[in-house]
């Protein structure tokens, strides 16, 4: 029997179809960010079954073997019964097993209600909802509607939070409808996929990152080499075009290849190792900074259902910054830190405070694509009208250290096309963050996050302990790439 999300697997990629059934083991492990993904779509779920309360629950229990076998006989019992709300509901027609998140009993039919932590519907909802619609409709429960349920980005919590507010809803039946008649000979074409011996051929492409990153792509993208033409900035379809002619490294480029620049400067780094150093337009750049210089970095969160007042679903606030401090040329610099107690409640007003005072009233504050924290700061004075004064002259002051990377005034073989920190960092010295505990952004906010919600489980003092050495490498990296750019142009 096919599931949901089997046939959604099949719709991608029949090889994902095959691979899932049969060599589950050569999936790609999941990442840290993705379980949290997870655990929120699961969370977010859990809410909106709030607004249809005292329902039936059909959950299966998927460490028994038996498990969907138990869901799908209480739902049949709940439904013959005369259940008013049934939480994953679930029915087996035609071949393929679906649950739904919501079903809620109209008279005599059925309204199905699928919930999902997205801002609006997708693309690949529609199909999502177009299987499901023909399983139930195939399993005898007749649906007046079937809808996505999905988190309203415009709603600004205030004190309580507001589910009938948090969340949106939207009918797909209309598009639903149309895709009804395909079903049966895609179930058909995917069943026989199933029962092969061996995995049908398949080549890589763009569908293995469409709608999401397929979970074999460890497996089936084995033989590409790291880096290769899809790893060119701003590539885009010409990289396939390459892959295509049978063109993987960029060490296969030929010379008369239609590219751009940077696009040559990456391409020419791999093949000579040539470096690109425009020491006049950072010499340029750097002697506009004023003294004394605050390296800068925030850690933000964006939950899904917003945790404090005066902030939206997924809107991004600060928890933590780090600041290196430079106070005149040649001095040592110094370290400053905030961390916000995550059972404390909203850290914005304490960070504020503190960034305040830290950041002083002059010298250049230097952020790493300083959009993002120049526009959390805006938020703050938004939110905290009152430090607007103090605010604003923060948001003036603040320089970009990934100019000359992002314009390839310097670029380097070892960025691979990239100019984010964590490319720049080991290409321009030996610090790297393959030693901490805490590696990356997206681990730190969901962490911290965890923390907040009170679904942390470890150790919370050494956790805490990890953020701080991570967001003070962060500030460290800006301070010894821009120490790096001016050994260099000296």
């Amino acid at each position: 029997m096919l599931s949901k999300s089997k046939y959604i697997r099949g719709l991608q990629c029949e090889k994902r179809l095959w691979l899932d059934k049969h060599q589950p083991q050569l999936r790609d492990a999941l990442s840290a960010n993705q379980e949290a993904l997870f655990a929120q779509g699961s969370d977010v779920g859990e809410l909106a079954q709030q607004l249809f309360p005292k329902g039936k629950d059909a959950t299966p229990d998927y460490s028994r073997r038996d498990g969907i076998a138990i869901g799908l006989a209480q739902t049949k019992q709940w439904v013959a019964e005369g259940a008013d709300v049934i939480y994953e509901a679930a029915f087996s027609a035609g071949g393929v097993y679906a649950a739904m998140d919501i079903l809620v009993r109209e008279g005599d039919r059925w309204r199905a209600i699928e919930v999902k932590s997205s801002t609006g519907v997708k693309d690949y909802h529609i199909n999502d909802a177009a299987i499901q619609y023909y399983v139930f409709q195939q399993a005898g429960i007749d649906l007046v509607d079937i809808e996505l349920m999905y988190i309203n980005n415009e709603y600004t919590r205030d004190v309580e939070l507001e589910l009938d507010k948090l969340f949106a809803r939207e009918s797909l039946l209309e598009q639903v409808l149309p895709l009804q008649a395909g079903i049966p000979d895609r179930i058909a074409a995917m069943t026989r996929v199933l029962r092969q011996a061996d995995a049908p051929e398949q080549s890589i492409g763009p569908h293995c990152h469409d709608p999401f990153a397929c979970d074999f792509i460890g497996h089936c993208w084995a033989h590409v080499p790291q880096p290769n033409v899809l790893n060119i900035v701003r590539i885009g379809e010409r990289g396939w075009q390459f892959m295509e002619q049978g063109i993987m490294a960029l060490e296969e480029i030929p010379t008369d290849a239609d590219l751009n620049e940077k696009q040559w400067n990456q391409v020419r780094g791999a093949q000579t190792g040539e470096e690109v150093w425009d020491k006049p337009a950072i010499r340029s750049f750097l002697d506009e900074w004023e003294y004394p210089l605050y390296f800068f970095d925030f850690e933000t969160i964006g939950p899904a259902v917003p945790l404090y007042d005066d902030t939206r679903p997924y809107q991004q606030y600060p928890f933590q910054y780090s600041l290196h401090i430079i106070r005149e040329p040649g001095a040592e610099p110094e370290h400053k830190e905030y961390l916000a107690d995550p059972n404390a409640g909203d850290p914005r007003p304490m960070l504020m405070v503190n960034m305040i005072k830290d950041l002083g009233q002059s010298g250049s504050i230097v952020t790493y694509n300083m959009g993002f924290e120049k526009g959390k700061i805006r938020d703050l004075t938004i939110t905290y009208g009152e430090y607007a004064q103090y605010l604003m002259p923060i948001i003036d002051r603040i320089v970009d250290l990934i100019v000359p990377f992002r314009s390839h005034w310097c670029y380097l073989p070892a960025m691979n096309g990239s100019a984010s920190i964590k490319a720049v960092l080991p290409a321009l010295t030996n610090l790297s963050y393959d030693d901490l505990e805490i590696k990356e952004g997206g681990t730190a906010s969901n962490t911290w996050r965890a923390m907040a919600e009170g679904k942390f489980s470890g150790d919370q003092e050494a956790t805490m302990q990890a953020l701080r050495e991570y967001c003070k490498l962060d500030t460290l990296a800006m301070l010894e790439v821009w120490r790096e750019l001016r050994k260099r142009i000296s």
